[in-house]
Order: C-alpha cells, then structure tokens, then sequence
C-alpha cells in the first residue's frame, strides 16, 4: 500500500545525534547551531516522504528461517528469527524522502561547502527516521485493530540479517512506485530511504 502526503517535523535534537553532538563532550557553539537551524528549514522543502508497506502471514518461524505467504519472501537469518519468534504476521515496508536533498549534499560538495554538505547529511537521516517511525505507527494501528500487538522494526543490514534479502523485500512490494531502487550490491536508491520488517504478535 503506498502511503503518500506524509507529514514529519525535523527534529533539531535528533539532527544534533545524527551529527555525533553529544550533551557534555561536544560544544554547540552559537554558529554552527544558526547554520544548523538554517539547514534544516531548506531541507523541509527538499524532503519528499513517501512509503510502500504490505501486512501478510507468516507460516513459519524456526530457529534461523522465517517464510511466509510469499514464495518469495523466505528468509534465513537467526538474529531474525529470534526477533520474530512467536510472531504469526508481519509487515514490510519501504520508505524515503527522495532524492533532492542528496542532490542538495553534491552541489555543496561541488561548491566546497562541507560542512553544510555534512549537516544537510545528517539532517537527512533523522528525516528519513522520522518517516519510518511514521509507517511504524501506522503498522501499530492496523495491527492492534487486527487484536495483535508488534514488535521493535529490524532492518537487513542488522545482524546477520545479509543485504541482499533486500531483493525478496523488493519481490513482495512495489518500492518503484515511490522512487526508489536497488543497486547492484543492494543498496537502496535514494540513500535516504530504510526498510524494515515489523513481527505481528497475537495479544
């Protein structure tokens, strides 16, 4: 289902995690927190969130495989598995927010601005957050109107959860319809975008 008009407000303190601020070690200086502020009011017109996600069952969970309605979508990983234990349904999701903004990171780049091009990059990784943690609410909803409740999002790339089950993921939804692709070695295009299972457990 493809989820489109997503809103999402940029947080300032979760751009300053992105950047590797930290409360005590690091000091915001009056600076870098203007040209910071600056960066994030032209990324809210650069941001265009959108989400593909699909809710299904899951026929079977052991030790280290999860498969599922889709013959596709057969999964061997145990760090999953044991994150998915007990679940009986589940929920994929594709999420960005499009490629402007990473345009916007090449042409500061070209002109020598680094350290904007390093802000706009981290800004644009709590922005893409802020949309998964959208999808992830609208997961929950549907799921407790169904009588289950979730568990935590757990992307490929986590674990030993291999990259490359990016393609079954990609099999079972339709990622194109909101611009984004795979590359070669499975990384998704825009680099601004996450997927992410999330298990469904009976209440």
């Amino acid at each position: 289902m493809n989820v489109k008009g997503i809103k999402i407000t940029i947080d300032f303190k979760e751009v300053l995690k992105e950047l590797g601020f930290k409360q005590v070690s690091t000091i915001l200086t009056p600076p870098m927190e203007k040209m910071i502020k600056e960066e994030i009011g032209k990324a809210e017109g650069l941001i265009s969130p959108k989400a593909d996600f699909i809710s299904f069952n899951l026929t079977s969970v052991t030790e280290d495989e999860i498969t599922s309605d889709f013959d596709t979508l057969r999964l061997k990983t145990k760090y999953l598995a044991k994150h998915l234990m007990g679940c009986s349904r589940a929920s994929l999701f594709v999420c960005t927010i499009g490629s402007r903004l990473e345009e916007s990171i090449k042409g500061y780049f070209t002109e020598g601005e680094q350290t904007r091009a390093y802000i706009m990059n981290g800004i644009g990784s709590a922005a893409v957050e802020e949309v998964a943690n959208y999808v992830n609410q609208l997961i929950i909803k549907e799921a407790e109107k169904e009588g289950f409740e979730t568990v935590k999002r757990f992307s490929p790339g986590y674990g030993d959860w291999n990259l490359l089950d990016q393609k079954a993921i990609f099999s079972v939804l339709n990622p194109s319809s909101i611009g984004v692709a795979l590359s070669e070695r499975c990384f998704m295009i825009p680099e601004k975008s996450v997927s992410a299972i999330v298990g469904w457990k009976k209440i």
